[in-house]
């Protein structure tokens, strides 16, 4: 990324959030899960050495108390140290807290599994980061991010498919890889309990996968997608045992994912009923980059990037909230709304379950240098039918050119929607030293 200039001037920010601080968004914090706790020493590099102070880590800035909605001013990306491990910086432009939560050490990845998939459990009093260095999953302490163990006895199908219980804080679900078994795993206990075996359940013969872009349970944690090769879509009840195979004219190596009420399921450009039968096109020209959730009001959505028209007119820009019902759209990011065209690398989480209507995402932009509105940015958004209220909280300060797909920051917003975890290697001196992850703590979460 392109050097940034390095004086700052002070601001504040002055306009009251509407809704992220009412009752339902404040965090509930429940500890009681007991696991023994390794130091990370054990299983990361030492931190780095302290560099001698640099315009970057002397800059001072008021830290935001409220956050400022559907605002459109300028607001560039500004050189600012990564913090230390475990530390926090304010980021210069938003005032927002940002904190470090990993040490991959150099040439390391330690990141979000993916933005549709839910980092914290239930009660935020966990969450889980991907070590793609040494290929597993490290368990984290939800509230002060300290490293617990790793996860090296479950083996996932794929590196996102581990589905934190909607409920239970100490339960977790996974595609065993070797033998398709779905499995329910307490994560104190390390217990492993099969529900089913999706290859015999369905009689494949082929290969089982719930991918291509996998999306959580339904928010009950009782219903599953999956697929057999590129033949059938199946969902899965657990509490019934009810296999449904849906009417698909063409699998496209994609299974259909359900919604969170569990009522309706998203696949391609249309949505299903939980028969499998065709519920309504959604107006969309094609599948992007997108995470189900819910509005404000509970309406199934699916909540998708779109470079182009629908079919029917508009529904084009950077977030578009499509209504599973009926197929219709309503913008939260738009160039109808003041912002520009649809930005590149945009990823976006909306499994803030304790909190419907709250999404997030992070977009790298065709420019990648963090001055352009939304470019290199993260933001929340407030989704009810009819209105729309969006947040920016910081820069990410990410891109893919030393490391890929891993240099992607995959933005996911917390249960109750008052975090906002990336990845990120770290523009300005230490840029593409390594990926870690990081905690946007929003002025709620306080």
């Amino acid at each position: 990324m392109r050097k940034l200039k390095t004086c700052l001037w002070l601001f504040s920010l002055s306009c009251a959030i509407i809704g992220c601080t009412n009752e339902e968004a404040v965090l509930p914090i429940n500890d009681s899960i007991d696991a023994e706790t390794e130091t990370a020493e054990e299983t990361v590099e030492e931190e780095e050495e302290t560099e001698p102070a640099t315009d970057e880590n002397i800059i001072s800035v008021e830290v935001a108390t409220t956050l400022v909605a559907n605002d459109l001013e300028p607001h560039p990306m500004q050189d600012v140290a990564k913090p230390d491990y475990l530390e926090t910086i304010v980021d210069p432009s938003f005032g927002t807290i940002i904190r470090r939560i990993s040490n991959a050490g150099n040439g390391g990845v330690i990141k979000p599994m993916y933005s549709t998939i839910q980092a914290w459990n239930a009660d935020e009093t966990r969450m889980i980061l991907y070590d793609q260095t040494n290929g597993v999953h490290q368990l984290l302490n939800g509230m002060t991010y300290e490293f617990i163990r790793n996860l090296d006895d479950v083996r996932p199908d794929d590196l996102e498919q581990l589905f934190w219980d909607f409920n239970n804080p100490d339960v977790l679900y996974y595609l065993d890889a070797s033998t398709d078994e779905f499995v329910k795993y307490t994560v104190s206990s390390g217990t492993k309990d099969i529900l089913v075996n999706l290859k015999d359940v369905s009689n494949c013969s082929g290969s089982i996968s719930m991918g291509n872009d996998v999306q959580m349970m339904s928010w009950d944690s009782d219903l599953i997608g999956f697929r057999c090769d590129n033949n059938e879509s199946y969902s899965y009840r657990i509490s019934t045992q009810e296999l449904v195979t849906f009417n698909l004219d063409d699998v496209n190596y994609t299974a259909a994912m359900p919604a969170p009420s569990g009522n309706l399921f998203y696949h391609n450009v249309s949505s299903y009923d939980a028969n499998g039968d065709f519920k309504a096109r959604l107006n969309m020209t094609k599948p992007e980059h997108s995470c189900l959730g819910q509005m404000a009001d509970g309406t199934d959505t699916n909540f998708s990037v779109s470079f182009d028209a629908g079919p029917n007119g508009g529904c084009q820009g950077n977030i578009i909230a499509y209504d599973l019902n009926t197929g219709d759209c309503l913008p939260v990011i738009s160039e109808g709304l003041g912002y520009a065209y649809t930005k590149s690398g945009t990823h976006i989480s909306a499994v803030a379950h304790k909190n419907p209507g709250w999404i997030a995402a992070s977009m790298i932009g065709f420019e990648g240098d963090g001055q352009a509105l939304l470019d290199q940015e993260l933001v929340i958004a407030y989704v009810s039918p009819g209105n729309v209220e969006l947040y920016r909280i910081g820069h990410h300060r990410a891109d893919e050119d030393e490391f890929d797909y891993w240099g992607e920051p995959h933005a996911v917003i917390s249960p109750t929607g008052t975090r906002v975890l990336f990845g990120s290697d770290w523009s300005g001196s230490e840029d593409g030293t390594s990926v870690e992850s990081y905690v946007v703590e929003q002025p709620s979460f306080n």
